[in-house]
This record gives structure tokens, sequence and C-alpha cells, in this order.
């Protein structure tokens, strides 16, 4: 496990410190194993988890501070056509954060959980940082027990953005301990569940039950 960083809730790394790395089942993960990353996000910091299409980072969706930071991360500007993405406990957040229709809705719940992003307009309820300039915004269910553990520990979603930041490395095999080490001065937390091959997500764009798709990825294209 890298060290524990001094610092708690706000202010700069030493260059000599590091994010707390986590060992974490990932089939049966424990609640307790998970705290230090929930307490992680609740402070507004970005943790890095898995997830069914590869490692992600992760900050809490009321934390405009950790939106900031994923932005970075990810060399995405406010006013990058692509939408950030969540991730949600259930199909019925869904519908608490993105407008869809009821032919859409059948089609996504046919598919989810699992390894899909969709992408649909965004309610009042998603913070406006989070919205492209269509007001549209990414949602995923994702077929994973650190996943849900981590969204109902939280009580609230998770935005979420694949580790793999450049077009090169999509497809290198992502060890924690490297991703700890690379991204050492942006995170908090790293919950390791073993090397892992990233597998991009399907990403489907939902507009008046219209249905898109963006990318195709893990995830078979609905008929």
């Amino acid at each position: 496990m890298g060290r524990r960083s001094a610092r708690a809730g706000g202010g700069g790394r030493g260059h000599d410190e590091y994010p707390v790395r986590l060992h974490v089942d990932p089939e049966r993960p424990a609640p307790r194993k998970l705290e230090p990353a929930v307490t992680a996000l609740q402070r507004g910091l970005v943790i890095v988890y898995p997830t069914d299409t590869g490692y992600a980072f992760g900050c809490a969706l009321s934390s405009p501070r950790g939106i900031t930071a994923l932005r970075r991360l990810k060399n995405m500007g406010e006013r990058d056509p692509k939408p950030l993405t969540m991730l949600v406990r259930s199909l019925a957040d869904i519908g608490r954060y993105g407008h869809m229709g009821n032919a859409a809705f059948r089609i996504v719940r046919r598919l989810l959980p699992g390894p899909y992003t969709m992408v649909v307009r965004a309610t009042s309820d998603v913070p406006r940082a989070m919205k492209n300039k269509k007001q549209e915004v990414g949602v995923r269910v994702p077929d994973h027990p650190v996943c849900a553990v981590l969204v109902e520990l939280l009580g609230e979603p998770l935005l979420t953005a694949s580790v793999t930041q450049f077009e090169d490395e999509q497809f290198e095999l992502q060890e924690p301990e490297e991703i700890q080490r690379r991204y050492a001065r942006e995170l908090s937390v790293v919950l390791d569940a073993g090397p892992l091959w990233p597998d991009p997500s399907t990403v489907l764009r939902f507009i008046d039950d219209v249905m898109e798709v963006l990318r195709e990825g893990k995830g078979p294209v609905p008929g």
C-alpha cells in the first residue's frame, strides 16, 4: 500500500506522497474496506476504482471541486462537446437525472446494468458543470459489485471517467500500482482490484426516443 497522504481534506501534496491504495475483492467488496474511499469522495477528492470496463476516476456529483479536478485529469474543458458521465444505482435514478421517453426506456431496461453509457438530456438535478453545451449528460449503471457498493455508501451518484487518457493507451493493461504512481498528485484513494484490461463502454444517445450509436464498445449494440 502506498503511504497515506498528509492531506485530509485540502491543500497540495508533497512530491514524495502517494494516495492510499486499498486492495478490494472485486466480487464481494466489504463495505468497511471502501470507507476511506467514501470519506475522500465526501471531502470533494478524486479516487480511482474498478468498473466493468476498466479503472475509472471518480468524484461525488455534489462536489464542484471534484468535477473541476476530474475535467483536468481528462483534459476536458467546460465547453467540451462530450458530456461528463455519472454512475447511478439503478434504472430509477436515470429518470431523475435524464429525460427519456418510453421507447428509449424499454431499450435501456434490457441493457442495464452493463457496459453502456447512455447520453440523455439532463434534468435540473444535474449540476451545470457536468453538462455539455447541448445540456446532455452521460449515465451508467455498471455491472460491478464495487461500483454498486460505492454508490450505495456515498448516497449520491458518482461522477465517473475512464482512466485511459490517451488513445494509444486505451488497451494497455491497467496496473493499480502504476495508476497510483502516475496520478499521485491528483488522487486520494486507489481501490486495487488487480490488473484490468480496459474495454470501453458502448455509448448510446437518446433524444426523443431516437437512439444514436456514438461508440461501439464492450456492450453489443441493440437491434
